[in-house]
């Protein structure tokens, strides 16, 4: 509504001024009609080819020679000539370059008041008497006050139709279009000059003007189009050096929206991207970069409606038919520059540039220019995704070689580390900043089975004259001793890499120690089975020799013999079944049993077995059932019965207590053998564990190992006490069952029943 009052203004002021001038410039010597009309078509064709052209933050500047072609018409013709030819020819060329309405009426009322003005100022100095000298200052105050007039009036406009929208003029750019009509007001005012003398000298050779006028724009045009050449060819080379950069788009777009925003002088520049899930938008404008902004599909209006339509290079007019031109004008755009983005025939996104605020020319070269971007883009895009895919194998390979529990570490030439892996961290201790970059290799002390040592790091020698190893033993950080099985790989050397060795290995420390266990097993069980066969078989075969000439207390004796091996292969069969149950994780120790029957029973068995030897048992005064396998507890009281007898002299007794200790049965089994060193007392619950100086009595190693597991299934455990020299005792600690919890029973020395 303010603008179109100023337009109302500014007419309103060309009408007064225009009756002005007509009722009082009468030049003595005025112009005839044939050249006024010369005078017109040539103020005509100046506003048609307008020498320059501007988009001053999306408004209209048009800076031509108007002013300068102007001047002799209203110095030589009359206000009203001047005026109705300047209202016609302006009007007529507004009409023909289809300017709005409005525009029209402005720019028609605004030349037309130049007019008037330039007629009155001119005409005044004149005179009646007019000279040389009188011309040309006339001349240069009529042309100076007609562009003070489009100063004024193009300022105020510009002002007022900024001040409707949320752009405001700043004073930069107040300083720009001074700037720019500065320039286009001095071309005018030697053009004003050159055609009143030219006038003045021969009439007839102002119709010479219209060459002038065509020449600068000629010139214009060139100059316009060499411009933007020069600057869209330099924002080519930014552009693409900001993709040639980089391989991330993130950090490549701002540098490359930025450089096209310069180049091109356009308002804003935009890379859309499309995708399955949606679209990842890119924008840039004049001195802004704005935040990535990723959307659903169909979120970018113009995007979406350009996929099926655009494959190819295409510039958007506003024109409110079209449905795409109609989505611009939503946006708040007048014109687009659209470069699809198309990857093996398919739209991969759009490259835009909206709305031109600098100088125009050059516009096939433009779209070349957008187009060669565009490709640039592709590639980049296409070169991006090839990277990523890499580096997403690459981390694939990196995680895959990381997360294996087997080391890799690779060797370059010198015995130099390049890499090393967390299996390696793991087996070693040795952390992978210690080792990369370094020839610390000698740190493990690698030996191979004989015990010789292996230089690593020298391995183009090694692998020259003889295998490398495939069992190696190190030695780790804190100085435990571990086996590795190694396989070796060697990597030839390529223009980027020297020659590399990729060694594998894989921790086989505990195979090994099973392997060395299984081969103990297998001797101890071969032995201790032949040993209660040989007297089985020795009294089995005399049975049947002389068993008709031996007594009944010899063949007594001989039956007992075997019955007392036969319990012993018996033993040692149960032991070797019941760790082989163990490992394989079967539990069988839910229920409940009766410690005190199970202990006495075992106790009698062992006196048949052994009438011999001599059992004192503290039995308890109140019945002890635990939570747990019956058979469980009776194997593992068993084996700690049998180890008593086994290591205390025959002339001792062996001690068994039975009793209620809080939530706990326990049993303890007391004999009066050898003892057992300090450091040794836990050892000896390892599998196949024999002590050196108990290595003269049979056994596999495997009956307090079995003991200790079965306790612990059953959430008790077994312990052990001893002096060297003094005897043992080890104490059974298994969880009471409800039904037999009672007041607590210590063991004491009364009620001590002898057995033998």
């Amino acid at each position: 509504m303010l603008l179109k009052l100023y337009v109302a203004i500014v007419t309103a002021a060309a009408c007064a001024l225009g009756v002005a001038a007509a009722v009082t410039t009468h030049p003595e010597h005025s112009a005839s009609v044939e050249l006024v009309v010369v005078m017109g078509l040539l103020l005509w064709l100046t506003e048609i080819l307008q020498v320059r052209k501007y988009n001053y933050r999306g408004h209209g500047l048009s800076l031509n020679l108007i002013e300068g072609v102007m001047a002799p018409l209203v110095l030589v013709a009359s206000g009203r000539d001047a005026v109705l030819t300047c209202l016609v020819a302006v009007g007529a060329a507004e009409m023909l370059r289809r300017v709005p309405a409005l525009k029209v009426t402005f720019n028609t009322a605004m030349w037309t008041l130049a007019a008037g003005v330039g007629s009155l100022v001119g005409q005044a100095i004149m005179g009646s008497h007019p000279s040389a000298a009188r011309a040309v200052v006339a001349t240069v105050a009529a042309t100076v006050s007609m562009s003070l007039v489009n100063q004024v009036a193009i300022t105020l406009v510009l002002q007022i139709a900024m001040s409707t929208t949320s752009e405001r003029q700043t004073l930069r750019d107040v300083v720009y279009g001074l700037r720019q009509r500065a320039a286009g007001n001095g071309a005018s005012l030697v053009a004003a000059v050159t055609l009143v003398a030219m006038y003045r000298w021969a009439p007839a050779l102002i119709g010479i003007g219209a060459l002038y006028v065509i020449g600068l724009d000629f010139a214009s045009r060139a100059y316009a189009n060499v411009r933007t050449d020069s600057n869209r060819m330099e924002a080519l080379q930014r552009a693409t050096h900001a993709l040639a950069t980089s391989l991330e788009l993130p950090s490549a777009a701002p540098t490359f929206l930025a450089a096209a925003v310069d180049g091109f002088s356009v308002k804003a520049a935009e890379l859309v991207l499309l995708g399955e899930r949606g679209s990842c938008t890119y924008r840039c404008e004049a001195g802004v970069l704005h935040p990535v902004t990723r959307t659903r599909v169909g979120s970018h209006p113009l995007a979406a409606a350009l996929v099926d339509q655009a494959d190819a290079p295409l510039r958007l007019p506003l024109d409110g038919e079209h449905e795409t031109s109609q989505l611009l004008q939503a946006a708040g755009h007048e014109r687009v520059l659209v470069v699809p983005l198309r990857l093996a025939n398919t739209t991969i996104g759009f490259f835009m540039l909206y709305d031109r605020v600098g100088l125009e020319g050059f516009e096939a070269g433009e779209l070349a220019v957008a187009t060669a971007l565009g490709t640039e883009l592709v590639g980049f895009i296409e070169r991006s995704d090839l990277v990523n895919a890499i580096d997403r194998e690459r981390q694939k390979l990196t995680d895959i070689l990381e997360s294996t529990s087997d080391g890799i570490f690779t060797v370059d030439a010198d015995g130099m580390v390049t890499s090393w892996n967390n299996g390696l961290i793991a087996m070693t201790g040795y952390s992978a900043e210690e080792m990369v970059n370094t020839r610390h290799l000698g740190l493990l002390r690698a030996r191979d089975a004989s015990s010789r040592d292996i230089l690593i790091e020298r391995w183009r020698e090694t692998v020259e004259t003889a295998a490398l190893p495939v069992e190696l033993q190190i030695v780790t950080s804190d100085g435990r001793t571990v086996w590795l099985s190694c396989s070796y790989s060697r990597i030839p050397a390529s223009e980027n890499r020297r020659e590399v060795l990729v060694v594998v290995a894989r921790n086989i420390t505990q195979a090994r120690e099973l392997e060395r266990l299984k081969d103990d097993f297998v001797a101890v069980v071969s032995h201790e089975l032949r040993t209660p066969l040989v007297p089985i078989k020795g009294w089995a075969q005399t049975l049947i020799n002389r068993g008709d000439r031996l007594s009944d207390d010899q063949r007594r004796t001989a039956v007992q013999s075997i019955l007392a091996q036969a319990q012993k292969l018996e033993s040692l069969v149960l032991n070797i079944l019941e760790a082989s149950r163990i490992e394989s994780g079967r539990n069988d120790g839910e229920g409940v049993a009766d410690v005190a029957a199970i202990a006495m029973r075992l106790v009698e068995d062992t006196l048949s077995a052994r009438p011999d030897r001599a059992v004192r048992v503290r039995p308890p005064s109140v019945p002890c059932q635990v939570r747990g396998s019956a058979v469980w507890v009776e194997r593992a009281v068993s084996n700690l019965i049998a180890n008593a007898i086994k290591y205390s002299p025959d002339d001792e007794p062996v001690d068994v207590g039975i009793c209620v200790e809080g939530d706990d049965v326990l049993v303890s089994v007391t004999d009066r053998g050898p003892g057992i060193p300090t450091e040794s007392q836990e050892r000896i619950f390892e599998r196949f564990e024999r002590l050196e100086e108990t290595r003269t009595q049979t056994g596999t190693g495997l009956g307090l190992y079995i003991t200790r597991r079965l306790a612990r299934a059953m959430n008790g455990d077994v312990s052990v006490s001893s002096v060297p020299g003094a005897g043992s005792t080890f104490l059974l600690r298994l969880p009471v069952a409800p039904v037999t919890r009672l007041p607590e029973q210590r063991l004491t020395d009364g009620n001590v029943v002898n057995l033998r």
